[in-house]
Formats: C-alpha cells, sequence, structure tokens
C-alpha cells in the first residue's frame, strides 16, 4: 500500500513519470446492483471504458459501500478529441465571462478543472474515473458542490478540493465516506477535484510518490499509443 500525497501538486511534476505500459485493455463498464452509470450534460458524448483492473476496483468500491448507498459512475476513458472539446467548451465559456482576461488568466482558470489535452491528460489512459454517490433511489448525496459539468463559477469552484473550504459536516462526511471506499479499493484521490480518482496512470503515480506508472495513453480504435 502506498501513501498518498494530500496536497495539490504542480503539473510539472507529472512530466517526470516515466510510462511503462502494461498493455492491459480497455473494458467497458457494466452496471452492477451497487455500480451505477450516470449520464450527465456534457459538450461530447461519453464512453464507459475503463482498463480492466480499474473496473474491478470499481465494483470492489461499490461494494464496500453502506447497503442504501450506491457509486456512481460519471466517466472513465476519454478520447483525445473529447478531451479537447471539454477545454474549448471550457476555456470559450470563461472568454465569454470574462473578456478582459488574458489568455493566460483563462487558461489557469481553466487548468483548475479539466486538464490539458496535450502533452497527455490522464483520462486518455484509462486509469482515471470520475465518481460520486448516490441513494439507492437515485438521488444524489451532498457532496458540497456539483460535478461540473455546467460551466465555471468561481464560488462553487472554491469547493472542488478534496477538503474544499465551507463545507458542512453532512458535505464533508459524505467526501469522507467516497474516499474511503475508493482508497480501500486501491485509487488514489485528486487532492484538487473531490470526484476524481485514478489507478496506474501519472497522476497514480505523481501522487504515491513513485517514478514510474503502467498505463499510457490508448486510442481505442488503434491500439495502444505510447507517445508523449
Amino acid at each position: 500500500m502506498f501513501n498518498q500525497i494530500s496536497k495539490i501538486l504542480p503539473r510539472s511534476e507529472w512530466n517526470k513519470v516515466t510510462i511503462e505500459e502494461n498493455n492491459e485493455e480497455l473494458i467497458e463498464v457494466i452496471e452492477s446492483k451497487k455500480l451505477k452509470i450516470i449520464e450527465l450534460e456534457k459538450s461530447y458524448q461519453p464512453v464507459y471504458f475503463v482498463r480492466m483492473v480499474v473496473a474491478e476496483k470499481l465494483y470492489k468500491a461499490a461494494e464496500l459501500l453502506p447497503e442504501n448507498i450506491n457509486l456512481a459512475f460519471i466517466e472513465g476513458y476519454r478520447s483525445l478529441k473529447n478531451q479537447k472539446d471539454l477545454w474549448d467548451a471550457e476555456f470559450e465559456n470563461l472568454r465569454e465571462l470574462n473578456p478582459d482576461w488574458s489568455n493566460e488568466k483563462i487558461e489557469q482558470q481553466v487548468r483548475l478543472v479539466v486538464a490539458r489535452p496535450h502533452p497527455l491528460a490522464n483520462h486518455h489512459c484509462g486509469g482515471a474515473v470520475d465518481v460520486t454517490l448516490i441513494h439507492s433511489d437515485g438521488t444524489f448525496l451532498d457532496m458540497g458542490s456539483p460535478y461540473p459539468d455546467k460551466g465555471y463559477n468561481i464560488e462553487i469552484q472554491k469547493k472542488y478540493p478534496m477538503f474544499g473550504i465551507d463545507l458542512s459536516k453532512e458535505q464533508a462526511n459524505n467526501r469522507t465516506l467516497l474516499r474511503s471506499a475508493m482508497s480501500d479499493a486501491g485509487f488514489v484521490y485528486y487532492p484538487g477535484e473531490w470526484w476524481h480518482y485514478c489507478y496506474g496512470d501519472r497522476m497514480w503515480a505523481v501522487y504515491t510518490d513513485q517514478e514510474s506508472c503502467f498505463y499510457g495513453p490508448v486510442d481505442m480504435e488503434g491500439g495502444q499509443d505510447v507517445k508523449v
């Protein structure tokens, strides 16, 4: 078991990680009694695929939750095109809201919630997942802020980090519940986003203080692509 680093580290640390691709296949995530797929409004149509071991860990995390609470899977693998669409949509949204901002400032803010498509975004490796918690009736638990699929809001964004400010006791407890289940299943959390967990990719390596990882970028149509 590796120790989890809980402070947000600079993206430059990811570039130090060596990818030793293990060529593990991507598989489709199928709903179970405790793992549910939820479809949220996005600027592209997501596909619900992850690496095989990641899928196994998702099912394990779901089973670790209380009987009346399910794990909600939002997204795993994301193509480079979808990553670019997500980045461009958020960038243009911020430009419209803040016409006096420079491109550099807009990019700095976008990076807080969306990984830049190049040189490598973790969702493109199949080891990153976005998840939340829902009750057995399908309603969402209060995590302190919604999953960011509705555009930029600076006040809401303050609550995006795993240990965000101004959280109620209930919201903090719900995040702890999700974090405990995912961590016990073998995932690492990203301190900057309460919904983002990973295994085997560069972020996983960075936040467990390792020099290499075993999931690199994947092209679902063309096979493995380890150029970064």
